[in-house]
């Protein structure tokens, strides 16, 4: 089973740093991620890689290795103004292709929170194409834990998955925003439902 978030400090296997972020964007944020390339499940580490150095925000794209199942992943992070941006994604076991991708924010602010109303910052990650998938798609399922809410939306193009957490950790209020293949969805789902009929807490691999 892949590597899921699992609290307020993003798990090693996606970030190996703390695990959310940011705010309402300032302008000027979004202004600079204008022209930034938009990854996508499916595409190619490389050129993912290629992608995400476009955005002049992020740092260099960096592969890790899972303490836990030694997986690859990748992340980059963006220092902003109010916070900071976190992108993740998870190859396949080939290290040739994005599985799934993660963006993470963590609000010094108030944030409306990554719902189908609120899609700027999707867009300027990931693109219209996906953007505009996220806000025609279907809302499937919700998984409530004790410390944040999943959210589960099947789109013709992709899956998406939405992470919001309850508590603030070190002034930052945090939201995740998950792009996964379709096929992928139920697995998801079905892993968090089996995991809360065991405990309110979310549950490690």
């Amino acid at each position: 089973m892949r590597s899921r978030f699992v609290s307020p400090s993003i798990h090693s296997q996606h970030f190996q740093m703390k695990r959310q972020l940011l705010p309402i964007l300032a302008f000027t944020f979004v202004c600079s991620l204008a022209n930034s390339a938009h990854a996508l499940p499916g595409e190619s580490v490389q050129t993912v890689r290629s992608r995400i150095a476009n955005i002049s925000m992020f740092s260099p794209l960096k592969r890790g290795l899972g303490e836990l199942s030694g997986q690859p992943f990748y992340n980059a992070q963006a220092n902003l103004p109010n916070g900071k941006l976190f992108f993740s994604m998870n190859p396949d076991r080939q290290d040739q292709r994005s599985r799934d991708e993660t963006i993470a924010l963590g609000a010094t602010k108030p944030f409306a929170g990554f719902t189908r109303q609120n899609v700027g910052l999707i867009q300027q990650i990931f693109g219209s194409t996906a953007s505009q998938d996220f806000v025609r798609s279907r809302y499937v399922a919700r998984v409530n834990f004790t410390q944040l809410e999943r959210r589960f939306y099947r789109g013709q193009s992709f899956a998406y998955i939405t992470t919001e957490f309850r508590q603030s950790s070190d002034g930052q209020k945090y939201y995740h925003f998950m792009v996964l293949p379709l096929q992928d969805l139920n697995e998801m789902i079905n892993s968090d439902q089996r995991c809360r009929k065991i405990s309110a807490d979310v549950c490690g691999d």
